[in-house]
């Protein structure tokens, strides 16, 4: 099993990592966060940290982050393109627009694909990480109802688009979120065929109600855009033990991907705290059958003040499953 090394602080981060400690420690495989807004600034930065992964023998994979705030729904990510193109916003149930593109507007997709197509340019990467493209959805409310939606589910079924949240508008958006990564994977497929294409859904344990258009994982696994599913792993928040909840999501995972010839990964919040058991996660995860677990993320691990004493049982983990 390989394991991987999420990159969560952007460029400031990444200024100060030393690829070759991480190197030593068994990583082989970097999942680079490029938020929006510091890609559009600081684009350079990011290629020359590429850069010097690729010379180390490192795998890259660009997780973009912000972009209209469809990918990584942290409220957090700052987006201006949200601030600056308000008329692209998605429209909840109740009229109002939400600081959130519609995956289905076709000039905020132009844009997206446009910086999808910049982005592979510059990090020269294996691939890109779809993380967790969606709709709004909150105390029930949802989006989209813009009138490019409108058109598309009238187009589709026949009828006007209703403002229940029924069983045809929970298809209609996991459609709509299949058709955005198909935009997403050929955008940057046609600066590299190569490139692969990762999808991670909104965390979740298996059989949990989604709201963000991305339960549907084989629909996710069946999509021509997805090379891999990469689940995260949300035993924390969820009061289930950490082996059952590994050996749950990276059964239903595989079992969803193999029917398609596909494979899946597996991502777990790791800190040099007891409470998160990365050093007891990495052979559970190996013993369960996965391809690869991605440790997120660099910041709350290896940057932690506490990390050198759990270094040394790191390393011996990590070789151990390699």
């Amino acid at each position: 099993m390989r394991v991987g090394l999420c990159f969560a602080g952007g460029t400031q981060e990444l200024s100060q990592v030393d690829l070759g400690f991480v190197q030593a420690l068994g990583f082989s495989t970097l999942f680079v966060g490029c938020y929006e807004d510091d890609a559009h600034w600081r684009a350079e930065e990011l290629a020359g940290f590429a850069r010097r992964a690729r010379a180390r023998g490192f795998d890259i994979f660009v997780m973009p982050w912000g972009y209209g705030k469809v990918l990584d729904p942290d409220p957090a990510v700052p987006s201006l393109y949200v601030e600056t193109h308000p008329q692209t916003l998605q429209i909840d149930s109740r009229g109002r627009r939400v600081p959130k593109a519609c995956p289905n507007n076709p000039y905020f997709l132009e844009w997206f694909s446009s910086s999808m197509r910049t982005l592979a340019w510059l990090l020269e990467g294996s691939g890109f990480l779809w993380d967790e493209p969606s709709f709004h959805y909150s105390r029930g409310t949802w989006a989209c109802r813009c009138e490019y939606c409108q058109r598309l589910y009238h187009a589709s079924l026949g009828r006007d688009l209703p403002r229940d949240y029924a069983g045809d508008v929970v298809n209609f958006r996991e459609l709509s979120i299949v058709m955005f990564l198909l935009a997403a994977a050929a955008a940057v497929q046609a600066v590299d065929y190569r490139l692969q294409s990762l999808v991670m859904p909104t965390p979740a344990l298996p059989g949990s109600q989604v709201q963000s258009g991305t339960g549907n994982w084989g629909s996710l696994a069946a999509c021509s855009a997805c090379d891999v599913l990469s689940l995260f792993v949300p035993w924390q928040h969820n009061d289930v033990p950490m082996e059952q909840a590994v050996k749950d999501i990276h059964q239903e995972g595989h079992r969803q991907a193999d029917k398609y010839g596909k494979q899946s990964i597996l991502w777990v919040a790791a800190s040099p705290s007891p409470r998160d058991r990365i050093l007891d996660a990495i052979p559970v995860a190996a013993a369960a059958g996965a391809r690869m677990l991605v440790l997120a993320d660099y910041g709350s691990l290896l940057a932690s003040p506490a990390f050198p004493r759990m270094q040394e049982d790191l390393q011996r983990v990590i070789y151990q499953v390699k």
